[in-house]
Formats: C-alpha cells, sequence, structure tokens
C-alpha cells in the first residue's frame, strides 16, 4: 500500500509540473518572429519586440492569462526551425503551406489578413484606372528584386507590361512618387507603414501622395502558428477564441489606426 500511495503522490508532483503544458494549461509561452514591420520589428529604443501583430498577439495572451517569457526577432529561416524543433513555442507572422502544417498548429482564426494591392501616385488617380490585368498591358510596373509576388499578376505584367526592379521597398515607393513608373504592386499594410515612417519617404510626402485600388490582386491570412513539439492543440483552440474575441474590442481597433 505504501508503494502504491508514494507512485500515486509522485504522479501527482508530476501532473503538477507539467500542467504548463498539458491539455492547454499552460501559463506561459516563448515566441520568436521577424523583422518585418509594421507587423513586427525589434524596437531598439525600448528594448522589446513591437509591431502591429505583436501588439495584437500581446493583447490576446493577457486576455487568456498567459505570460510571455521571451518574444525575439530573428532571421525567418532560423525562427521557423526554433519552432519546428520546439524551442520556441511559437513563431509569426505566418502564412499556412504544408511544411508548416507539418510540424506546426494553426490557429482557425489569423492574426491579420494581408492584402496585395496596386499603388499609384495619387496625382495620376484620375488618368490611370485598375478593374483588371489587362488594364496594365503595356504600363510600366515598378516591382521589388525576388519577392513572390500573385502568379497570375506576375505571370500577365512579365508578357504584357514594363517591368523595372529595385532591391528595396522604400526605394520603388520613392520611384512611384517621382513618376519612374505608373504601378506598383505591394502588401497594403507595409507600404503604407513605410510611406507614413521612414525619414526618405516623409521627405517626399509619400504617405499623402500615394493612392491604391480597392481591388486586391489577392489576399493572405498570416497566422501565430505553435510548435506541435511543445503545445496542445486544445491551447491553440483556446488561442483562436481569445483572438476573435479581442477583435471585437476598442483596444484593436485603436492597434490598427496606431500602426496603419
Amino acid at each position: 500500500m505504501k508503494t502504491i500511495s508514494f507512485q500515486l503522490i509522485w504522479l501527482g508532483l508530476l501532473l503538477l509540473l507539467t500542467s504548463n503544458i498539458v491539455m492547454g494549461q499552460r501559463t506561459s509561452i516563448v515566441l520568436g518572429t521577424e523583422d518585418w514591420p509594421p507587423f513586427s520589428y525589434a524596437d531598439k529604443a525600448n528594448d522589446q519586440t513591437s509591431g502591429l501583430s505583436t501588439e495584437i498577439i500581446n493583447a490576446t495572451f493577457r486576455l487568456m492569462g498567459i505570460s510571455i517569457t521571451e518574444n525575439r526577432v530573428y532571421p525567418w529561416a532560423r525562427a521557423q526551425q526554433l519552432v519546428y524543433h520546439g524551442i520556441l513555442d511559437a513563431v509569426y507572422t505566418a502564412s499556412i503551406n504544408d511544411e508548416r502544417k507539418e510540424y506546426c498548429h494553426f490557429p482557425s482564426e489569423p492574426i491579420v489578413t494581408s492584402k496585395w494591392v496596386l499603388f499609384i501616385k495619387q496625382s495620376k488617380k484620375e488618368v490611370l484606372n485598375f478593374d483588371e490585368l489587362s488594364d496594365l498591358k503595356k504600363k510600366r510596373i515598378g516591382l521589388i528584386l525576388g519577392y513572390n509576388y500573385p502568379s497570375t499578376f506576375k505571370k500577365y505584367v512579365t508578357e504584357n507590361s514594363l517591368i523595372s526592379e529595385v532591391p528595396f521597398e522604400t526605394q520603388n515607393i520613392a520611384m512611384l512618387i517621382r513618376g519612374r513608373f505608373d504601378y506598383m504592386p505591394a502588401v497594403l499594410e507595409t507600404t503604407l507603414y513605410l510611406a507614413k515612417n521612414r525619414p526618405q519617404l516623409k521627405k517626399v510626402d509619400a504617405y499623402n501622395n500615394l493612392y491604391y485600388f480597392p481591388t486586391p490582386l489577392a489576399t493572405t491570412n498570416f497566422y501565430l502558428m505553435f510548435s506541435k513539439k511543445t503545445v496542445e492543440k486544445e491551447f491553440v483552440d483556446r488561442f483562436s477564441k481569445a483572438l476573435i474575441e479581442f477583435k471585437k474590442t476598442d483596444e484593436y481597433q485603436k492597434i490598427l489606426k496606431k500602426y496603419l
């Protein structure tokens, strides 16, 4: 009987020690992300990770009563490997693909939904239009080297438009403002953030000199993806429900206005 009692006591202690990660009842989490403003970036002045996605995630975990032990910025490839191997519990801001689904749980609710849209110079909106891809025939299009643009769009402009490519988004935005090309495809949130905040673009009042067409080229959901090695599916489901509830709040709207 003593042996059985000791075993029961030991089992109880073990369950208490592991209750942080069993059946979704964890109380803390270790995160990672990449440098991708406005969604996430290292705020060096305050020695913390900040950004649109970061603030939404932080607020959602507060709602759940979960503390964030650490949240660091990594190169994306490294962050992804760390979460695959369970060194990080979750990383963001991630779209879904087959490889990631093999190693990670994805919530049902995305952190953000990002649109690929076409930008033009504000002063050109009476002479340039976009309702369908044929509107871009023989037009000048500014692209970023190495970007993975929506496939149908990229195929059409490669075959029918005049393409110029540069290495950096800030450079591309400045060239659009100077009239070096007609259209610029870009992720909506990133472009507006850069135009509003980067010094070289503020000098040319880029934020107020840009116009984007409401019809998106494509829409992509981005998520906080959780390691299958350290996080139970039940916890991910709890996160989804909490995120849905947080998006109904005034605080969520304030975060959006802060970055967009």
